[in-house]
């Protein structure tokens, strides 16, 4: 009994000291971090260019060929964005992630490529003018699995002829 009485008031003191951490906390200010876990967690980039651009690419898949990030993984669009809104934000963002940064694309994608603020401040890439997102369920490059959930969401093919 007195086994039980301990773990639960060490759990209760544990769920009260995280939530009094996310109290202090606002969505403006990055965590804090050491400087030298920052360094190893955040190599600096080879080149000052790089900083913040995502590279962007093709990938042929059996739904064609389609828009992937600089880790071969694909893209998707969203029917419930707008031009200047944007919509999945909150849990939405967790699944679907938002591809965040300025975009990097080849000479072939460059042209359809831009960026959008989002909600909260970051950028978002765009590809004519669709913000892109990546689906949390896809691990691999090649895989497709968001396409077509429910019924909004699709991956952005691209005319490999015409970007």
């Amino acid at each position: 009994m007195l086994k039980k009485s301990i773990l639960a008031a060490a759990g209760a003191g544990t769920a009260i000291a995280l939530i009094s951490a996310c109290g202090t906390a606002t969505d403006d200010a990055p965590p804090q971090v050491p400087p030298s876990a920052s360094a190893a967690a955040n190599p600096e980039p080879a080149t000052p260019a790089a900083a913040g651009q995502v590279e962007l690419g093709t990938r042929d898949t059996a739904l064609g060929t389609v828009l992937t990030d600089g880790d071969g993984l694909t893209l998707y669009r969203f029917d419930e964005d707008t031009p200047g809104s944007i919509r999945c934000t909150g849990p939405c963002a967790e699944i679907w992630p938002p591809s965040l940064g300025a975009p990097r694309p080849d000479a072939t994608l460059a042209a359809r490529t831009g960026a959008t603020t989002r909600p909260e401040g970051t950028e978002q890439i765009t590809y004519d003018g669709h913000p892109l997102y990546r689906f949390a369920k896809d691990t691999a490059p090649g895989q497709t699995g968001g396409d077509g959930v429910k019924g909004t969401w699709h991956v952005v093919t691209v005319d490999s002829a015409h970007g």
